[in-house]
């Protein structure tokens, strides 16, 4: 009977070729990867399937789940890292499972935003937020997304986005920006998304007035190099309602957050060669731009769209915006 159903399903017709996301990495490189399927979307009619565990929170408008198995593999084109224009090119009518963050910008600018506000957070979630932020009324907020477990601490006395892959932040730098920002506001809270071991960072939670939200990650399988106390999805949303992000630059989330979801945030971030004695900190918004734009600003010495920020006149920041989330339809 198996044998049957699975030669039925390779020898019948297909109204609509698909284009499956799956369970790869975290939930930003997934929320990254849409763009790519929506633009092959446009272009070819494919159907946008989504196979991810954090599905369990999320729904993504003009979508649909199924999980990517043995017969979805079966004869599939595998987009990963970038896809060039040649390749998207030759992709019509074929099934596709995507991991390509990244592509021909002539595709994906004009819906990458478009794309982004098919992302909706299951309601019971974006209420726990929302309350979270009301709790502490109108206090201006701060947020700081420190990434462990796959970006490495190469060096506790100075940063250099160049010399790793994915480069950890020191947390003598958050500590330099974050009592900068207080001598001019002292009612600041920070809002705290971090990942990896919390003792790493528990020196930031004894010294400085921070808080989390009360929504545990069930997602144990990342280990506990990658594991974070609080539910990605809910994390990465609450995050987007700060104005200002203490970011890990390179880190697809805090770009997600600072430069997808929500309004318009900026983000302050060490520069190459900051030490203890010179946090040399640069602050930028790029709003609307794609992860690659994020990841090459960040990496680079000199970029005009890096402005320095001076910490003799820090920002006033403000209080969390909420109103911008929108909640899915289906119940859970």
């Amino acid at each position: 009977m198996f044998l049957k159903k699975a030669l039925d399903c390779l020898l019948s017709p297909v109204m609509k070729p698909r284009v499956y996301i799956d369970d790869y990495n975290g939930i930003t490189a997934h929320l990254e990867t849409l763009a790519m399927a929506f633009a092959i979307r446009k272009a070819y009619g494919h159907e946008v399937a989504l196979d991810w565990r954090e599905l369990d929170a999320l729904e993504i408008e003009e979508t649909i789940q199924r999980r990517v198995g043995i017969l979805a593999k079966i004869g599939a084109v595998r987009l990963r890292h970038s896809c060039d224009k040649q390749t998207f090119q030759t992709l019509k009518g074929k099934k596709i499972i995507c991991r390509s963050e990244d592509g021909p910008a002539e595709f994906l600018d004009p819906i990458y935003l478009e794309v982004a506000r098919k992302v909706k957070i299951r309601r019971d979630m974006a209420d726990k937020i929302v309350q979270t932020f009301s709790d502490i009324k109108d206090r201006p907020i701060v947020g700081l997304q420190i990434r462990r477990g796959d970006f490495s601490l190469l060096s506790e006395h100075m940063y250099d986005p160049t010399l790793a892959e994915w480069p950890a932040v020191p947390l003598w730098w958050y500590e330099k920006v974050m009592n900068a920002l207080l001598k001019n506001q002292k009612d600041l809270a920070f809002f705290l998304s971090a990942s990896g071991d919390p003792a790493c960072y528990a020196v930031l939670r004894s010294n400085f007035d921070t808080f989390t939200l009360d929504i545990p990650s069930p997602y144990h399988w990342k280990g506990p190099g990658h594991q974070s106390e609080v539910h990605p999805v809910a994390d990465l949303f609450a995050l987007a309602c700060c104005p200002l992000i203490l970011a890990t630059p390179i880190s697809n989330f805090s770009h997600w957050a600072v430069n997808v979801l929500g309004y318009r945030s900026s983000a302050l971030i060490p520069l190459k060669g900051a030490n203890p004695d010179k946090p040399s900190t640069g602050i930028l918004s790029l709003y609307g731009q794609r992860l690659s734009v994020w990841r090459k600003v960040c990496r680079s010495e000199n970029n005009e769209l890096v402005k320095k920020f001076d910490f003799e006149h820090p920002l006033q920041s403000i209080p969390a915006q909420t109103d911008w989330i929108e909640t899915a339809k289906a119940s859970f």
